[in-house]
């Protein structure tokens, strides 16, 4: 069969459709014997299912497997998103509690301070501390007060529970430092008022304090409280420290038999490391008096 047409330009072409309509003819038998009821027509569809279904299967499968791994694939994404918001969240809250744990520890501290100064009878001024000198050894403090505040070397530095904190080393205009009683180099007379125990106590570091050269014969109960000896002749002639500061509590015991004195280790009562507002004193002056200069 040959059709004719005439295109745009008016030349004639011939198109063949002898070999399309042939194969188009055999789709069209196939179909109408595969969809037709007869006898024949079954045994087509019998005959072709078989090849069908190998062919149909292994596509089906294939589909199901990348349907199942685009899944997978959007749940591991939500997963770790979840994750990274979890995360977020949780770090958050760690530091928003430990911010806030810190305001409480700082509200607590400052209120025990301000409670202090109302009942001492000294004059004081309360200060911020704003460094630290941890080095091996050493425990070292510098506060935002100094000179133009009335702060002078030698002045006793105080915290929470009237607990002896340290003494003032150096001074500037606006700043000072203060070596705390946990210092190697500091020593202070101590006592068990309860007992009538006295010793000398001296700074360790980070360990506990150590309550040294404690007569044998006065009793040293663990957990008794230590305060500062200080003892007051007159206002010229008194010990460097005020009476009745307190220090800590026994913790330890070493207690030979045949000596004349023993040990003991004292826990500070204040946290000395992590201590943020103290008091100053700043109109006791203890010590031997200076020697005249007159002849």
């Amino acid at each position: 069969m040959l059709f004719r047409s005439r295109l745009r330009t008016g030349a004639r072409k011939e198109i063949s459709l002898g070999g399309r309509s042939s194969t188009l003819l055999v789709v069209l038998t196939l179909i109408a014997l595969v969809t037709s009821g007869s006898a024949p027509s079954k045994a087509l569809r019998d005959a072709l299912a078989e090849p069908l279904r190998l062919v149909t299967e292994p596509l089906a499968a294939l589909g199901r497997g990348l349907a199942t791994v685009g899944a997978v694939a959007a749940d591991v994404q939500e997963l770790r998103t979840r994750l990274a918001q979890t995360i977020a969240e949780r770090d958050e809250a760690v530091a928003s509690a430990s911010r806030v744990a810190s305001l409480e520890r700082e509200i607590t501290e400052l209120q025990a301070v301000l409670g202090l100064r109302s009942t001492i009878r000294f004059s004081s001024v309360a200060v911020q501390v704003v460094a630290r000198d941890f080095e091996i050894g050493r425990r070292l403090v510098v506060i935002d007060r100094g000179a133009r505040d009335g702060i002078q070397v030698g002045d006793v530095v105080i915290g929470a529970g009237n607990t002896l904190a340290g003494r003032v080393i150096e001074v500037s205009d606006a700043s000072a430092q203060v070596r705390l009683i946990s210092d190697p180099e500091f020593s202070v007379t101590a006592e068990i008022a309860s007992t009538g125990a006295i010793g000398l106590i001296k700074g360790r570091g980070a360990n506990p304090l150590a309550f040294e050269d404690i007569d044998s014969l006065r009793e040293v109960p663990i957990g008794a409280e230590v305060t500062t000896s200080g003892i007051e002749l007159s206002q010229t002639l008194r010990s460097a420290f005020p009476r009745g500061l307190s220090i800590g509590r026994v913790v330890t015991l070493s207690d030979q038999a045949g000596t004349v004195i023993k040990n003991a280790e004292v826990e500070s009562i204040l946290e000395l490391d992590a201590a943020r507002t103290l008091l100053v004193i700043l109109n006791y002056r203890g010590g031997l008096p200076q020697p005249s200069v007159a002849p």
